[in-house]
């Protein structure tokens, strides 16, 4: 979701000082006329499993999983003199299918407990114009019920680019699109003249002043740093659906003949355009309806408006609705076969069915619940697609609980049998403004445990999401972090999937860990702290350890990680940036980049096959068929496909070596012209800072990119020594480590300093004019690498650097110095521990270096003869950690802890095994890195966390923050 450059721009800045802190955050107090699109209480309860709210999968007529799930979720409420108030639209319970549910697809759908179909639905178009929204807002979009989120600003050449999101009424989002008004659009890369390799850093930034993401479309007028306006932002809309509530009927076709249906006959005369299908009373004698119907197949323009009324015949007053499909072949069209097919569609043969749907409940945008007016229906679509995507039922009027009035009974659900609340809300025991007993019953009769974790202490809320819908990710992003690094139960860690036949790769590069890998948020020793810049601005930098791709070898009774499985990672809260006076940690100490090198390495003619197999059985993915784009740098993955329209759009990703992804999915497609007459818009290059993408050809499982090309960072150069400001005037001289720094002309209007570097003997070693730092040269600083180094005299371990937002003080020039310069360079080992590998990261966007890692070139062996390993050494000799294995039978881990040695004492992890592992994959620390693996299991991780609190291992009494678990016990040495 969230570009790379700034891993925590608001999630991480935010939950940052409350991890440190070790606290778990108090409720939001967001004032607001609606709660929609507003997530609960940061300190809201989750629990992700309720018998009465279902979690399954099936498949549609055309073979393809459905994963559907529900939820309930209660937000923005308060308490206050013992009653707690919850506005409209604050309770609703959510519906929610993988991408999307469509017409004439028969797709499964979970409506308040029932396993229904959406049949038919109603999109329309959302159109806005002249809209603003200010940075840090979640600004309502007219009367819609969306937010438009100005989540952050970030600059190139100091311009400003801008991350939104679109924010459904239930607080869900697809992704963060970029925005710019102030750079050229993607269709100029097409201009570039690149050869393939390594090729010089490009002088433009390419980003578009309009968005497409398929039904999606948004044209900025204006984009700065504190204000975003737009011509027109336009999304799709669902007006109303119709579910059927029970599994369809399925009739063979009989060309001038008819099929009995209970009490009614169904005819289907062949007719050139389709079938004139006929439905009469039992005798024949009546005839009740007749419409010319053609046959459904899987092309997806049928359910255009003006196209799908052709498909389909609905009879109201029968409550029935008829439908011809293309071989589903006797129950092959059913969820209780699971089945795929081998052809691009589905089909094999031509044998054709009536599908008839019956119970047909209509429900519309905006209006009542069919069966509880005290609730409102909103229907949210895909924003890609514009079918439906999540189905909310939701409080009409506001609510109040008090120990008088202490529960509230749910919507109303459907049933053959009785018709009953689909759940109960019950909160008792108000004290003042908290409340100490919160559950929600199901129509099962089962209810949750207490939602207040701590009764003795209480909550000023009542918010709680219980149930296992995706929409939490989006709802939590704020706070997901905060809640995976809560060490109120110690160190949560997961079950691993034990196999005696572990995955073996030869090389974790470009992996990322085990999906149930520990999390370790803080450990002494490993760095987090804040700092400025020059400009004053407040960037968090930090270390991380991680292991990726560690087994158990049984049969040599050892547990080995393979090439680039254990890493170290620093990391700041963007790109770091040179002439800034920015810092990050090197092993635990503070270091300041002094300079940089990079490139764009180009490839062209790259074929991308759509391939991933599973041979272990064990859910890793395979990812051979990646396509390398520079050694160690970076991959391109070819993650998924869909069709819009029946045009392929192809999901790219651009992987990190250090398995993180950079930004978000790639979408590619041809025949989707933003400029053409289309139901869908996606543009056909992808450009977005340093990055593109030009494509000769998309298909649904391959893809031939014409040209790629993305940064690629081959150097740094970096000191532990702060940087000193120093003024010199014409004739001045400074000391620079060993040498002498001299000032020899200065030119106020030709914007240029003259220095020279001379050492011991007064010989000149070094010589440079500074500048000139007009307005061609300022349009390309800080990044461009050519314009930095025209504002620096570098020479050994030394460098004099002009102050670039403040060049002059009176007559002299204002400088920074430079001295103890060490070089990183990227596949070298490392200068103090050969152990050891440099693998610098780079800005996707913008060619800055973002991180440092430390890898292991050769495989690391843990036995019983060697069941400690050190990380890498500083120059002192000593390490920054050391893994240690506590218990190892030849197969399972049993114990085992990373420790560091910090102030005298030893800092030690918890047992990082707790129940028998297969594998020592771990994350310590909280960096971008880290964050972005936390992503890809987040909801398991909430969801095991919840069974955690509930096990034996849960506490009896909370535990400060500070006590001991999340963070590290300590040794006195």
């Amino acid at each position: 979701m969230n570009r790379t450059c700034r891993y925590q721009a608001s999630a991480l800045l935010a939950a940052g000082l409350i991890i440190l802190l070790g606290a778990f955050g108090t409720a939001e107090t967001i004032a607001a006329e609606s709660p929609h699109g507003l997530a609960p209480a940061s300190n809201m309860t989750f629990m992700p499993h309720l018998p009465g709210l279902r979690n399954k999968t099936y498949r549609n007529h055309f073979g393809k999983s459905k994963n559907l799930s529900e939820a309930i979720v209660l937000r923005q409420s308060t308490i206050k003199d013992g009653h707690a108030t919850v506005p409209a639209a604050g309770l609703f319970y959510i519906s929610e299918t993988s991408g999307d549910a469509q017409p004439f697809h028969r797709d499964p759908f979970l409506v308040l407990g029932e396993h229904t179909y959406l049949v038919d639905l109603m999109p329309t178009k959302r159109a806005i114009k002249d809209f603003t929204v200010k940075r840090g807002e979640k600004r309502f979009v007219a009367d819609t019920g969306y937010r438009m989120w100005f989540d952050y600003a970030t600059d190139h050449y100091d311009k400003p680019y801008a991350e939104l999101a679109l924010i459904s009424p239930s607080g869900g989002w697809p992704l963060e699109f970029p925005i710019a008004t102030v750079f050229p659009g993607r269709e100029a890369v097409t201009q570039l003249q690149n050869e393939q390799g390594h090729v010089g850093q490009l002088k433009d930034f390419y980003l578009d002043n309009e968005y497409y993401y398929g039904a999606m479309k948004m044209k900025a007028r204006r984009i700065d740093f504190d204000t975003a306006e737009f011509d027109s932002v336009e999304f799709p809309a669902i007006s109303e659906a119709v579910f059927s509530m029970h599994r369809p009927i399925v009739l063979d076709v009989r060309q001038e003949d008819f099929r009995f249906y209970f009490d009614k006959r169904i005819y289907a005369f062949r007719r050139p355009d389709g079938f004139l299908v006929r439905v009469t009373n039992f005798s024949g004698s009546e005839v009740i309806a007749e419409k010319m119907v053609k046959p459904i197949t899987g092309q997806g323009y049928k359910s255009l408006a003006k196209e799908k009324d052709k498909y389909h015949l609905t009879i109201d007053e029968l409550n029935m609705r008829i439908e011809i499909m293309v071989h589903p072949s006797f129950m092959k069209h059913s969820d209780l076969v699971p089945w795929s097919t081998g052809k691009s569609h589905g089909f094999q043969k031509g044998e054709l069915n009536f599908v008839i749907y019956r119970e047909l409940m209509t429900v519309k945008d905006g209006q009542p619940w069919p069966l509880d007016p005290r609730y409102t229906v909103r229907l949210e679509p895909h924003m890609m697609t514009g079918m439906l995507q999540r189905l909310i039922i939701e409080n009409a009027q506001p609510l109040t609980f008090s120990s008088d009035s202490p529960s509230h009974t749910g919507p109303v659900k459907y049933s053959d049998v009785w018709n009953r609340p689909a759940f109960k809300v019950v909160a008792t025991d108000f004290d003042a403004d908290v409340v100490k007993n919160l559950y929600l019953r199901d129509y099962f009769g089962m209810r949750t445990d207490n939602m207040i974790f701590w009764p003795g202490e209480g909550r000023e809320n009542i918010d709680f999401f219980v149930g296992s819908s995706p929409v939490l990710e989006p709802i939590i992003e704020d706070t997901f972090l905060t809640r995976l690094a809560d060490s109120s139960f110690g160190t949560v860690v997961e079950e691993s999937h034990f196999t005696s036949y572990p995955k073996v790769v030869s090389d974790s590069s470009f992996f990322e860990p085990d999906h149930t890998a520990p999390f370790v948020p803080r450990l002494k020793g490993l760095m987090r702290k804040f700092a400025r810049n020059r400009k004053k601005e407040r960037l968090i930098s930090a270390e991380s350890v991680f292991i990726r791709g560690s087994y158990v070898d049984y049969r040599n009774n050892r547990i080995v990680i393979p090439p680039a499985g254990l890493c170290y990672s620093s990391r700041n809260a963007r790109n770091i940036r040179t002439l800034a006076g920015e810092s990050f940690f090197m092993l635990g100490k503070k270091a300041y980049l002094a300079e940089f090198s990079s490139t764009t390495f180009v490839r062209k003619n790259v074929h991308l096959d759509f391939w991933k197999n599973q041979p272990m059985g064990d859910g890793n993915l395979m990812y051979w068929q990646d396509e390398l784009l520079g050694v160690r740098n970076k991959a391109l993955r070819f993650t998924g496909h869909k069709y819009l329209d029946d045009r392929p759009v192809a999901e790219l990703s651009l992987m990190k070596y250090s398995g993180n992804r950079w930004g978000a999915h790639f979408l590619l497609a041809q025949g989707l012209d933003p400029q053409g007459d289309n139901r869908y818009h996606l543009p056909e290059i992808f450009a977005e800072g340093a990055t593109y993408i030009i494509p000769e050809y998309i298909g649904s499982n391959y893809a031939k990119i014409k040209e790629f090309g993305t940064p690629s960072i081959e150097s740094i150069r970096f000191t532990y020594k702060k940087p000193k400001a120093k003024t010199l005037g014409v004739g001045e001289t400074a000391k620079l480590g060993p040498f002498t720094l001299a000032c020899t002309g200065i030119d106020k209007a030709a914007m240029t300093v003259s220095l020279t570097i001379s050492d011991a003997s007064g010989a000149i070693v070094a010589q440079k004019n500074l500048g000139p730092l007009n307005d061609d040269m300022k349009a390309l600083l800080p990044q461009h690498q050519i314009a930095a180094r025209a504002m620096q005299l570098a020479h050994a371990d030394v460098q004099a650097e002009w102050d670039i937002n403040e060049p002059f003080k009176g007559d002299k020039a204002k400088l920074y110095l430079f001295t103890g310069i060490q070089l990183l360079e990227r596949d070298t080992p490392f200068e103090f521990d050969n152990r050891f590998m440099v693998r610098p990261d780079v800005c996707g966007h913008c060619y800055q270096f973002n991180e440092i890692l430390l890898d292991n070139p050769e495989a690391i062996i843990l036995d019983a003869d060697n069941p400690v390993y050190e990380g890498p050494k500083r120059k002192d000799g000593t390490p920054l950690f050391r893994i240690v294995i506590d218990h190892f039978d030849g197969e399972r881990i049993h114990a085992w802890h990373i420790e560091t040695d910090y102030k005298d004492e030893i800092e030690k992890t918890d047992n990082l095994a707790f129940r028998p592992r297969n594998n020592v994959d771990v994350l310590v620390g909280v960096t971008g890195t880290i964050e972005g693996f936390l992503r890809l299991s987040m909801l398991p991780r909430l969801g095991f966390m919840e069974y955690w609190r509930t096990s034996a291992k849960a506490p009896h009494t909370k535990l400060s923050g500070a006590v001991n678990t999340g963070g590290s016990a300590h040794i006195k040495r």
